[in-house]
């Protein structure tokens, strides 16, 4: 039985989904409309997932897999909310980009939403419709989604079938308090898309009260990983300058560049060593690539932030990908 907990966070679901939907669809973002969309068997009662093929794909040639999983909290959004990066991706990447549904809270809770992506992906790779080079399977997600593509990254049912996971902006440590992770961002003078309270709030949404799990465990928080070979061998992180979760995105960086073999070497805006590579987006808080800010200048920066944030990841997987897939 619902309680009125459950019914107010359907509703609010139900009320952004819609939104996302219309402003999704073929009338609004006609540039961004996936090639189609397949629901799997395996849980035909999520949304069904976006496809996205390369403009000039001949429909012979197989190509890398992304497979996207989108934020929002673990509570609200679907696929459609990644339909412009993985557009993008597609087209400039010359990958297959397939994003994928999970059970949002407080319905479902974390583990159920973590069973629904290691489904769904084992789904998709094994779909015989889709041309995919199956050597080269990479998971993405922003936010909720890049802790989801994290943590199932180390399933032993993924990975072993995964070359790469490219995570933007992810929760990764579930472990510190909300205002701990405020005090980590460099300036708090910069308004918060989170914020403590929310992020809090999140805690009863998205565990069972009576099974909760530790939140030490690689399944919740991610940068608790066993070992280097716990993860596939390419990741990508990247964070936002003024982003709660960008200080824990470094430190996850860190932890698996020291867990690897070989230098760090400086980039631009942050560094490679073997296997990982760390991007910090500057002057950008959480989820800058959904909401425009408000004057001018700021969207102008903003508009440039989204570019860099595309471009990285393009080029990570372009490289990723030409060095071949795991055997």
């Amino acid at each position: 039985m619902w309680d009125v907990q459950h019914m107010k966070w359907a509703s609010i679901r139900a009320i952004a989904n819609t939104s996302l939907y219309i402003r999704r669809s073929s009338w609004f973002s006609p540039a961004t409309q996936p090639d189609r969309e397949k629901t799997h068997e395996c849980r035909p009662n999520l949304y069904a997932c976006r496809i996205f093929l390369p403009r000039e794909h001949d429909g012979q040639q197989r190509l890398p897999l992304v497979i996207r999983v989108h934020g929002g909290g673990f509570v609200v959004n679907a696929p459609p909310a990644d339909d412009p990066l993985a557009r993008y991706l597609a087209d400039n990447a010359n990958c297959i980009v397939v994003s994928i549904d999970y059970g949002k809270a407080p319905h479902n809770k974390l583990s159920a939403a973590y069973e629904d992506v290691i489904a769904l992906s084992l789904a998709v790779m094994e779909d015989p419709e889709l041309p995919v080079d199956r050597s080269k399977v990479v998971l993405s997600g922003n936010s909720a989604g890049g802790n989801l593509v994290l943590a199932t990254a180390q399933d032993p049912r993924l990975r072993s079938k995964v070359m790469g996971v490219a995570a933007i902006y992810p929760l990764v440590d579930l472990v510190p308090e909300g205002h701990a992770k405020m005090a980590t961002r460099p300036d708090a003078s910069v308004p918060d898309f989170l914020g403590s309270d929310t992020y809090s709030g999140l805690f009863p949404l998205i565990f069972d009260p009576v099974e909760k799990p530790s939140l030490t465990d690689p399944t919740v928080s991610p940068i608790y990983f066993k070992d280097r070979e716990s993860l596939p061998p390419q990741v990508l992180m990247i964070g936002a300058q003024h982003d709660m979760f960008c200080y824990e995105d470094e430190s996850m960086a860190e932890k698996l560049a020291a867990a690897g073999n070989g230098a760090k070497v400086e980039t631009k805006a942050g560094w490679k060593a073997p296997g990982v590579q760390w991007h910090k987006i500057m002057g950008q808080p959480h989820a800058f690539e959904v909401f425009a800010a408000k004057e001018p200048e700021m969207e102008k920066a903003r508009l440039a932030a989204v570019d860099e944030l595309y471009s990285v990841i393009s080029g990570w997987l372009e490289e990723v990908c030409n060095e071949g897939g795991r055997t």
